[in-house]
C-alpha cells in the first residue's frame, strides 16, 4: 500500500509539472515593422566622423552616394495633394538631386535644383523666357506608424526669410505649431546662381536674409542644404503631440514639392524697364508623390481610413542600409530615475501560519494572490509550487497513517 500511495503522489506531481506553461523561458516573438505597402524607400547615408559644412555649396561626397535624381514629378492642383491631369510642362524644373545622410546627432538634407528650362516664345521681352522662381515646401512624418501625423513647412519665397511659421498634422488635420521652423531645422541655407556667369544671384539662412529671390536675367539653379537636430525634432514632436520622445526612430517619412512661376505677360514701364503683368504657376511633388487614391490596399494599419484626405504616400528615408530593421520609437519611453535612494526600504517578513500537514484549505476572502511574472508565468509556477507541496503532504500523511496501523 506504501508504495502505491507514492508512486500515485509522485504521478500527480509530475502532471502538474508537465502542465506548467513552457513559454516563460521562451522570449516573446516580435513581429517586424513594416512599411505600407507601395511606398518608395531610400537609404541615408552615414556621415559619422565626416560631418557636412551647410555652407550652400554641395561638395563631391559631402554627403555620401546621391541618394536619387528625379525628372519626373507628379503634377498637382495644389499643395494638398489633388492629381491634376493636364500640367503645364513647362514650368518644372529639369531636374532635381537630393541626398539624405545622418549620424548620432542629426539628420541631414541637401537638394540640387537644376532649374528649368528656357520657355520658347517670339516676343521680345526677355524677363518671361526662364520661370523666375519656385517655391519649396517638405513634409516630414517622425511617426512610420501613423501617416497622419507629420510637420510641414516651406519658405525661400519672395518674403525676406524663410516663413519661420509651421503646421502639423494630426489625423490629417492641420494646425498651427507652437513652435518654429528654426527650433529644429537648426541649420539652413540656400543659394542660387546664375548658370551661365556662375555669380550668386541669392544667398539666405531661416533667419537673416532670403536666398530665393525674383530672377529673370536668364537660366538659375538653386542649392538647399539643412540639419536638423534629432533631440529638437523629439522636443517638437513632443510640444506637438504631448509624448515623450527621446530621439527619433531610425526612418522618417518625407516629401518635396515646388511651385514655380513664370511671366504670362510684360510691358515696358515709362523708365525702359520690363514690367510682369500677369504670372502663371505649377505644383510639382518630387519625392513622396505615391498616389494612392482608388488604391485597394490596406491603410489602416497606419491611421489612413476612407474618406480621408491623404491622396499620397510619403518616401521612406530609412537611417541605415538594405539590413536595417525599422524599428519606431517608443512616444513614452522608460527614463531611469534621477536620484537613487539613499537607504533600503525597511522589509518587514510576513507571519507564517502552517497549515496541518494534509490539509489543502482556500484562501481567504480578500488575500492577495501571488504576484504575476513578466511573460504571464508567473502565477502558474506559483499555484504549481502549491500543488507540488500538497501533493507531497497527502504523501507523508497517508505514509504516517500506515505507520500507525
Amino acid at each position: 500500500m506504501k508504495k502505491f500511495l507514492s508512486i500515485i503522489s509522485l504521478l500527480l506531481v509530475a502532471m502538474m509539472i508537465f502542465a506548467m506553461p513552457t513559454f516563460a523561458d521562451e522570449a516573446e516573438e516580435t513581429k517586424p515593422f513594416e512599411l505600407p505597402k507601395g511606398m518608395q524607400k531610400y537609404y541615408a547615408n552615414d556621415v559619422t566622423g565626416k560631418t557636412p559644412n551647410i555652407d550652400g555649396t554641395i561638395a563631391d561626397g559631402e554627403y555620401g552616394e546621391l541618394t536619387v535624381r528625379v525628372t519626373d514629378p507628379t503634377p498637382f492642383v495644389d499643395a494638398g495633394g489633388d492629381y491634376m491631369e493636364n500640367p503645364k510642362e513647362y514650368l518644372k524644373s529639369e531636374y532635381m538631386d537630393i541626398w539624405f545622410a545622418y549620424d548620432e546627432d542629426n539628420i541631414y538634407v541637401a537638394i540640387h535644383d537644376a532649374g528649368p528650362e528656357k520657355f520658347a516664345d517670339n516676343d521680345e521681352f526677355t524677363s518671361n523666357d526662364y520661370p523666375f522662381r519656385s517655391n519649396y515646401f517638405f513634409c516630414f512624418d517622425f511617426t512610420p506608424e501613423d501617416l497622419t501625423d507629420y510637420f510641414r513647412f516651406g519658405g525661400f519665397n519672395t518674403a525676406t526669410v524663410w516663413n519661420p511659421n509651421m503646421q502639423y498634422f494630426e489625423f490629417g488635420k492641420s494646425n498651427r505649431a507652437p513652435i518654429k521652423v528654426a527650433e529644429w531645422v537648426t541649420e539652413c541655407v540656400v543659394r542660387k546662381v546664375d548658370v551661365t556667369t556662375g555669380a550668386d544671384v541669392g544667398f539666405g539662412d531661416l533667419l537673416t536674409t532670403n536666398g530665393n529671390p525674383n530672377y529673370y536675367g536668364g537660366d538659375w539653379e538653386l542649392f538647399i542644404e539643412m540639419k536638423l537636430d534629432k533631440k529638437a525634432v523629439a522636443n517638437a514632436l513632443n510640444a506637438c503631440y504631448f509624448t515623450d520622445y527621446d530621439t527619433v526612430p531610425n526612418v522618417m517619412y518625407f516629401s518635396f514639392g515646388t511651385n514655380m512661376y513664370r511671366r504670362v505677360e510684360c510691358k515696358l514701364s515709362d523708365s525702359g524697364e520690363e514690367k510682369g503683368v500677369s504670372d502663371e504657376s505649377q505644383y510639382y511633388r518630387w519625392l513622396g508623390d505615391t498616389v494612392i487614391r482608388d488604391n485597394n490596399a490596406d491603410y489602416e494599419d497606419y491611421g489612413l481610413y476612407e474618406g480621408g484626405k491623404v491622396n499620397t504616400l510619403m518616401d521612406a528615408i530609412i537611417f541605415g542600409d538594405e539590413n536595417t530593421v525599422i524599428a519606431p520609437a517608443d512616444p513614452f519611453p522608460v527614463r531611469e530615475e534621477t536620484e537613487a535612494p539613499t537607504t533600503e526600504p525597511e522589509v518587514t517578513e510576513p507571519e507564517v501560519t502552517e497549515a496541518p500537514v494534509g490539509d489543502v484549505t482556500e484562501a481567504p476572502a480578500g488575500e492577495t494572490k501571488a504576484p504575476v511574472a513578466e511573460g504571464g508565468c508567473g502565477g502558474s509556477v506559483s499555484l504549481a509550487g502549491i500543488a507540488l507541496v500538497a501533493a507531497l503532504g497527502t504523501c507523508t500523511a497517508f505514509v504516517a497513517k500506515k505507520k500507525e496501523d
